[in-house]
């Protein structure tokens, strides 16, 4: 315990020191460490409290940054819903829970903070990049640690210290990877937005050698992905993929609907090879049942609490929380995120939720819009895909109370959404419409007309590099 404190002071000493001089550097350092964070389970450091320490540190560096004069800003109206809901869930939790509500407070809404140093501190493109980069990095490195543990098999992993039926388990006959997680469910869902921002900032700059490596490391990726048994994830990453298709890259779905094709003859030869046992550990159809059936039980629950039991009720964390947790009867898992929030917070929570997700979403949609560079361009569209992935996920998981999966949920919209002042404007100008004089209203029109043209040029002249003719 002392030398993982001893550790994790001097960890957030160096990161300070990082993030005094730029803190998005901070923000970058913590969003590629994350992913790592289930090694420790494999060394004598007891250290799990690091990661809140290392959130606490890049917010305290914030306060005493030196702010440069910057010509970037973050557009957040996503923040207006998330200053209600807040307050009604720590309220709720305090008022069920009491001196128990810390814990499912700060798995709700804690990695809020990290975002909000994103919004506070905009990221300029270069840190978008060095964002991008690292977390590429970080998921190839995962993903070829889960191929592994396949190789490694299950008791060669209990032997280094992983736990049976913690992180090591199993799917029908198939032992499920979990990479550098502890478990297999961030680690699949990890692997599904890497996925899907790697395809966005490849196919934004096609010749760069990051693209090249991306699309060398997409096999490996997608067979982490596949090996974790996580099926939201794969639902997921279908979902952002075509989003991202839809939103700036046509010709994308064409590639995809190639890539399906070809794809169903392979599946079904390996389903030839390896037997149906493993083919119906995938289309197995009875854990949805299950859930659907308790699903279907708890809904009069629902309806009769407008204002939900509590914060921290259900799922895991009320395993810390409640006072008299006995494990061999556990408390209930909603196995949704969307019923977890309306059980704990009923229907307005849930409203409340919803806003934030629509804002956002709606939010980068205008920015990427009215962005000219390709590649900030499909930074903003592949944070809504993962957005739109996490609500497919969400119906399947408890996607909030999965670490990293929240603290990246609220960490890359604020990211991605980092502009110009004068997009800002353009983007809040139908909330604010007061923002904008006469004068400028008539400008920005006219500018804004003539976007549109010049994403479609900036897009042939991608295609066009893109293409091996190209001279």
């Amino acid at each position: 315990m002392i030398a993982g404190i001893a550790v994790t002071l001097v960890g957030c000493a160096f990161l300070f020191a990082l993030s005094i001089r730029r803190p998005q550097w901070g923000v970058i350092a913590v969003a590629g460490l994350i992913p790592f964070h289930g090694l420790l389970l494999v060394t004598p450091l007891s250290m799990s409290f690091w990661k809140e320490a290392a959130v606490l540190t890049v917010l305290l560096s914030g306060v005493f940054a030196r702010r440069r004069t910057t010509d970037r800003v973050v557009p957040a109206p996503w923040l207006l819903p998330l200053v209600l809901l807040v307050p009604f869930g720590v309220i709720s939790a305090v008022v069920v829970l009491g001196t128990g509500s810390f814990f499912p407070i700060k798995i709700a809404f804690f990695y809020v903070l990290l975002g909000l140093v994103a919004v506070l501190f905009p990221f300029t493109r270069r840190d978008k990049d060095l964002f991008v980069t690292v977390l590429l990095t970080a998921g190839i490195v995962s993903a070829l640690y889960g191929i592994w543990q396949q190789f490694a098999g299950p008791y060669a992993l209990a032997d280094m210290g992983y736990e049976w039926n913690e992180q090591i388990r199993s799917a029908g006959p198939l032992l499920r990877s979990f990479g550098t997680f502890n478990q297999p469910f961030p680690f699949g869902l990890f692997l599904m937005l890497v996925i899907i921002v790697g395809a966005a900032a490849a196919l934004a700059e096609p010749r760069r050698l990051r693209s090249t490596i991306y699309l060398a490391a997409f096999p490996v990726l997608t067979a982490g992905m596949i090996l974790s048994v996580v099926r939201a994830s794969y639902l997921g990453a279908a979902v952002g993929l075509v989003v991202i298709g839809v939103l700036v890259h046509r010709r994308f779905l064409g590639w995809l609907t190639v890539a399906t094709i070809v794809a169903l003859p392979v599946v079904a030869a390996l389903a030839a090879t390896v037997g149906t046992s493993v083919l119906a550990t995938f289309t197995s159809s009875s854990s949805l049942e299950e859930r659907g059936a308790h699903w279907s039980v708890n809904l009069p629950l629902i309806l009769s609490q407008p204002l939900g039991q509590g914060l921290g009720t259900t799922g895991s964390a009320a395993a810390r929380s409640v006072e008299g947790y006995d494990p061999a009867a556990p408390l209930y898992q909603p196995d949704s995120y969307y019923v977890k929030v309306l059980l704990e917070l009923g229907p307005l929570g849930m409203a409340a939720y919803a806003a934030v997700v629509a804002l956002m979403m709606i939010s980068l949609v205008r920015i990427m819009r009215l962005t000219e560079d390709p590649f900030e361009r499909g930074l903003a569209a592949s944070a809504v895909a993962v957005t739109a992935a996490a609500c497919v996920a969400a119906g399947f998981s408890t996607y909030l109370e999965i670490f990293p999966m929240d603290a990246y949920f609220w960490l890359l919209p604020a990211i991605a959404a980092s502009t110009s002042p004068w997009v800002r404007d353009l983007v809040l100008a139908p909330a604010f419409p007061s923002r904008r004089s006469g004068t400028d209203a008539q400008r920005t029109e006219s500018t804004t007309a003539e976007i549109p043209e010049r994403n479609d040029a900036s897009e042939k002249r991608a295609a066009k590099r893109a293409s091996p003719d190209a001279e």
